[in-house]
């Protein structure tokens, strides 16, 4: 099984200063402003938060991974290469991707248009199933194991929300599935009247914490037709997967599961993130 992870972003959330004052590492904050988020070093060693991920993706029966970074990005692929060349990388074997950014834009195009570039610079990989998942979001190895052993040819994990706030939840994307548990639609940050609506029909919320299984070729063809984000101007994997439900029902089939997500975001996540690490794993 191949796993696509996304960590060509621009961080600029990470980039912004803390509202409030902190006790937060003078040296964990100089890595926010400089590094990229996945590079920040936690836990007792310091290890970049990217390690977590990608060790817990070897738990899972990972063998091959593929890094999509930012081209202004000189520290990752450096990272991973000399871990790769000491055989440190706990089985995996890592390739590199480089979100190329359009001569008009300053930013990446969005996660839709990673996703693309990286099936266009690694085409072993448009025969393949494959998982793609966010370089911020310490998703457990259970995350993993569920979507390589599920026989559907396209999933995706409907996170369980007992634990979040209502502020929390409306940030995310909401997961509306059928009666087999298909998915019908994301309903990004709902208004008033959506969230509404939600609490009154569904009698489990659950949201998208941007964790896919794809089979490449019925992937691309919706990738290709992605329309930009009328606010973000980007192509988002949302929206290519509510195009491609639309279009092509019970085509992405949503798997719940009861985990909390470590969500890499922005400063004052750090702290906790910190503390989580820490107790998780130990001298890792």
């Amino acid at each position: 099984m191949k796993l696509l992870i996304l960590a060509g972003g621009m961080s600029s959330r990470m980039k912004k200063a803390l509202e409030s004052d902190t006790s937060l590492d003078p040296k964990l904050i100089e890595q926010a402003n400089t590094l990229p988020k996945c590079m920040i070093g936690l836990g007792k060693n310091g290890r970049p938060f990217l390690d977590y991920v990608l060790y817990n993706a070897s738990l899972a029966g990972i063998k091959e991974v593929g890094l999509v970074l930012n081209p202004k990005d000189t520290v990752t692929q450096p990272y991973y290469e000399a871990l790769s060349a000491n055989n440190k990388t706990w089985g995996l074997s890592v390739s590199f991707v480089r979100q190329y950014i359009p001569e008009n834009r300053e930013k990446p195009l969005g996660t839709s248009d990673a996703i693309e570039q990286a099936l266009t610079q690694l085409p072993s990989w448009q025969n393949s199933r494959f998982i793609v998942c966010n370089g911020d979001n310490l998703y457990p190895s259970k995350a993993f194991r569920i979507l390589a052993e599920d026989t559907h040819p396209n999933a995706m994990l409907d996170w369980d929300t007992t634990t979040y706030t209502v502020e929390r939840i409306r940030n995310c994307a909401i997961i509306k599935t059928d009666k087999e548990g298909f998915l019908i639609d994301l309903l990004e940050k709902p208004t008033d009247t959506e969230w509404q609506e939600i609490v009154q029909t569904m009698p489990r919320i659950g949201i998208s914490w941007n964790i896919f299984a794809f089979t490449a070729q019925d992937l691309l063809p919706f990738l290709q037709k992605t329309p930009l984000h009328p606010i973000r101007n980007e192509k988002e994997i949302p929206v290519t997967v509510r195009l491609w439900t639309k279009e092509e029902p019970q085509s992405i089939f949503a798997i719940p599961i009861s985990e909390t997500i470590p969500d890499l975001t922005s400063k004052s996540d750090i702290a906790e993130i910190q503390t989580i690490i820490e107790k998780q794993y130990g001298d890792f």
